[in-house]
């Protein structure tokens, strides 16, 4: 009898609206000050940049803080969709789970780019770890993942179009 332990579920790492939140408070911030000092104190001050331009600082940083922000946005975003997809496919008759032997492993590349794939009872899996905004387990080893030859598993997955997602892997 095989003593398995849960080292990977979608639903451990919910994404945390909090952080969320505090972000966008913090830009609103950022924001206010920019355009007070823009508009008040700073009205008159300049830094010349690489071209020759004059501009005032507080303007300026505007827009790289603008870009940070929505791509902050857009990510934690994502990471929230994600999350709420898996937790519905966990709780559908879509999910199906396997258990067994890892067969037929191959590791990611030597650069640690590129899938990494397996077999359990048939059923196969690949995975990269650049997989950002996709359900499912995607860590190689070349970055921490657990799978290796021979392991006994149990996963939980479902056919997500073009592959099995992990959303729940127990081992030995």
């Amino acid at each position: 009898m095989h003593h398995l332990h849960t080292v990977y579920s979608t639903l451990d790492n919910p994404p945390s609206i909090l952080i969320l939140i505090l972000v966008c408070i913090a830009f609103i911030l950022v924001v206010y000050f920019c355009i007070t000092m823009y508009f008040g104190v700073g009205r008159d001050a300049k830094i010349t940049l690489n071209t020759g331009n004059k501009v005032n600082p507080f303007l300026a940083a505007l827009v790289p803080v603008t870009f940070l922000f929505l791509g902050f946005l857009y990510q934690n975003i994502l990471n929230i969709n994600v999350y709420r997809h898996d937790k519905a496919m966990l709780n559908s008759n879509q999910l199906k789970t396997v258990e067994g032997i890892v067969d037929d492993y191959s590791p990611a590349s030597k650069d640690g780019h590129g899938d990494e794939g397996f077999t359990v009872q048939g059923v196969e899996f690949h995975y990269s770890h650049f997989e950002e905004g996709r359900s499912g387990y995607h860590e190689t080893s070349w970055y921490g993942g657990v799978i290796r030859p021979n392991l006994y598993v149990r996963i939980g997955y479902y056919f997500d179009g073009d592959r099995n997602a992990i959303l729940k892997l127990e081992t030995e």
